[in-house]
């Protein structure tokens, strides 16, 4: 009897998960300009204050070819103008329309689509739909549970009127009251508006560690109930594009994405964070990628995405947030039973949560002179030769660590074994 392996869960496919957040997109408006008018009391904020259709066309046709993934943060009720279903005061509604249709056509495939809670300026009276005299996010510090809830319900069925399908929220700049009853009403909206019983949000970003995980706030294993806390791992490099007078504003779009890729491909904020083992969480706002009509950071970032697709190829993956949650989820909760004879490894793999990729490293306890025999519940896996190659189905051999992809259901065990061919 050899002594059994501890297996791991390694990134889906062995690939490192890459995201990109966009923060606060709106039809019509430039949402800065009106959280500087509403929220700091600016008369004449010093940025555009609509941005246009083309726009969203022109980063609808790029997101389409360019293979990116992450979060695309909707406000369902703009600076309080009204809801993005029914129309904006004082805009075009066929120009909301065509937003909303260019959101569901080509983001929506790609992109989680968060609701940015409800007006990303003021807070909302649900009863009266007018504005209450207090910022969004310091009025959601002071709520309790069941407000939280209303609120999050609110803006979660917006988007479902609108016909976008809202998966997470994201929480306008700050909040500073309890992390774990705010995680409960997300769960809750999302249950009552999606019939979701997993979810996850954007609130936090480090942009110094180079390794920033994402953190469970809420898990209830005997219900399949959670709430993961995806957290950005850099500041958004772009948003000086939009400062009038900021030296940013005139760099090239080569310098700017310096700060996340160099032009050799050897340093910046991404590979401090493909060292630190992931996941690369970007995030940027649709104000900075537009940088008050110069569009600077928008083509900064086509820059960054070129240089990832160049320098870092097969080691990482484009994925939406809600795929890394899932992933967090699964690594927090995976319950494997090992054991070992002179010639097999068995590995019974289960989990509280699905998942449709899961990578498994499992250390030999024995060396391997030559390619083992790889099973999944009894049926033979493909070999690959290269880790570039790995899919669920798949395994592969680095050293004497064997690694194998499979999809597994909720509470449904599965049994890997690796048996010896030489001996």
């Amino acid at each position: 009897m050899a002594f059994a392996p501890a297996p791991y869960v390694e990134h889906p496919n062995l690939r490192t998960p890459i995201a990109l957040i966009v923060d606060d997109p709106a039809p019509c408006i430039n949402p800065l300009w009106y959280f500087r008018h509403q929220v700091d009391g600016e008369d004449e904020p010093a940025h555009e204050r609509t941005i246009p259709l083309d726009f969203m066309r022109d980063w609808c046709e790029w997101v389409a070819g360019s293979g990116i993934r992450g979060d695309f943060t909707v406000l369902p009720f703009p600076a309080g103008l009204g809801r993005i279903d029914q129309g904006l005061s004082g805009f075009d509604s066929g120009e909301v329309r065509e937003w909303l249709s260019l959101a569901r056509t080509y983001i929506a495939p790609r992109f989680d689509i968060h609701c940015e809670i409800l007006t990303h300026t003021n807070a909302l009276d649900l009863a009266t739909e007018r504005m209450l005299p207090i910022g969004e996010h310091d009025w959601i510090d002071r709520q309790d549970e069941a407000t939280l809830t209303a609120y999050f319900t609110t803006a979660m069925r917006i988007l479902r009127e609108a016909d976008l399908p809202n998966h997470g929220l994201t929480q306008p700049c700050t909040y500073n009251g309890d992390e774990s009853m705010y995680a409960r009403a997300i769960l809750a909206a999302e249950k009552a508006v999606n019939g979701r019983s997993v979810t996850h949000n954007f609130l936090h970003v480090d942009g110094v560690s180079h390794f920033v995980p994402p953190r469970l706030t809420y898990l209830d294993e005997s219900a399949g109930e959670a709430v993961v806390s995806v957290w950005s791992a850099m500041d958004d490099y772009l948003w000086n594009t939009q400062e009038r007078g900021s030296p940013e504003g005139e760099w090239s779009p080569e310098r700017l994405a310096d700060r996340f890729l160099t032009a050799d491909g050897k340093s910046g904020r991404l590979i401090e964070l493909l060292n630190g083992g992931g996941p690369m969480v970007t995030v940027t706002h649709w104000q900075s990628l537009y940088s008050n009509g110069s569009q600077r950071g928008f083509a900064a970032y086509r820059e960054v995405v070129a240089r990832v697709e160049a320098f870092l190829g097969e080691r990482v993956a484009w994925r939406k947030l809600s795929e890394i949650a899932d992933q967090t989820l699964m690594r927090q909760t995976v319950r494997f039973h090992s054991t070992a004879t002179a010639d097999r490894v068995e590995v019974d793999v289960s989990a509280p949560f699905g998942c449709e990729v899961l990578t498994v490293s499992i250390p030999m306890p024995w060396p391997l002179f030559s390619g083992p025999a790889v099973e999944i519940d009894g049926v033979l896996q493909q070999w690959v030769a290269e880790t570039s190659q790995m899919a669920v189905g798949t395994w592969c051999m680095r050293g004497s660590v064997v690694t194998v992809s499979l999809s597994i259901a909720a509470n449904v065990a599965r049994r890997i074994a690796v048996s010896a061919t030489w001996r």
